[in-house]
């Protein structure tokens, strides 16, 4: 018996305790109400995982995109040395813009972002002159101006858009975890 400790023989498949006392049967009772409420707590926390996502906003998923996408340039980035200053060794690599996110049409561009150390991009505000003469290095003058000419498009990707490339990079990121 999980409650007196004494041997019995189950009536019942599973049975823990032997209901012989009136002390076995409140522990029954007790453990049978934890057990329930586990239970219950599952499904609950299910459940609100269900009417989270529901009630996510457009920007709730422009927030868990731009996580997703900002972790696939560092990986992919990972061998290439900072854009604007060239060092490889720093404290914490970002995910720097060449234009900045305002201009929403560029910002899960994969060659509007590269990998970019924390002094660049924060205390330099993108160091953007080296960081476009590299960018010309990297991807030619021709894209370069592309991007420049496009951030003045207009677009805003909707929820199942933003589902969608969330999906593509939490894709991409197993991938290269795996080289």
């Amino acid at each position: 018996c999980k409650n007196c400790k004494n041997k019995f023989e189950a009536r019942y498949f599973l049975q823990k305790f032997c209901m012989d006392s009136d002390e076995c049967i409140k522990a029954f009772a007790n453990w049978s109400k934890v057990e329930t409420d586990k239970k219950q707590n599952k499904e609950w926390r299910e459940e609100k995982k269900v009417l989270r996502e529901k009630l996510k906003s457009q920007a709730d998923y422009v927030k868990d995109l731009q996580t997703v996408f900002n972790q696939y340039i560092r990986l992919r980035d990972k061998d290439l040395p900072c854009v604007s200053c060239g060092i490889h060794i720093c404290e914490e690599f970002h995910a720097g813009h060449y234009i900045a996110t305002t201009y929403q049409v560029l910002r899960f561009n994969e060659f509007n972002v590269w990998k970019q150390c924390s002094r660049c991009n924060t205390h330099l505000r993108g160091n953007t002159v080296p960081y476009r003469i590299e960018l010309i290095n990297r991807i030619g003058l021709a894209e370069v101006e592309k991007l420049e000419n496009k951030r003045h498009e207009i677009s805003k990707l909707s929820i199942p858009d933003l589902k969608a490339k969330i999906v593509h990079y939490k894709a991409q990121i197993k991938i290269l975890s795996e080289k």
